[in-house]
């Protein structure tokens, strides 16, 4: 069973905005989403990749981070 942002396809562009060093608030407006459903989405990215904070969240998903 799909959680609800993978059945609607938002985390994989909210971990790429992250990535990207947006706020909440520019991730929200970029993908017409509400901040609570940014906040929650970057909360469970956080439960599922056992980061402890968004620091490490945003260098894990940073491109430099892949070279």
């Amino acid at each position: 069973m799909q959680i609800f942002w993978e059945r609607t396809g938002v985390l994989g562009p909210i971990y790429r905005s992250v990535g990207k060093g947006l706020t909440d608030a520019e991730i929200a407006s970029t993908l017409n989403l509400t901040d609570l459903t940014v906040q929650s989405c970057i909360a469970w990215l956080l439960r599922f990749l056992k980061l402890a904070s968004r620091k490490d969240l945003v260098l894990y998903a940073s491109p430099a981070a892949r070279i």
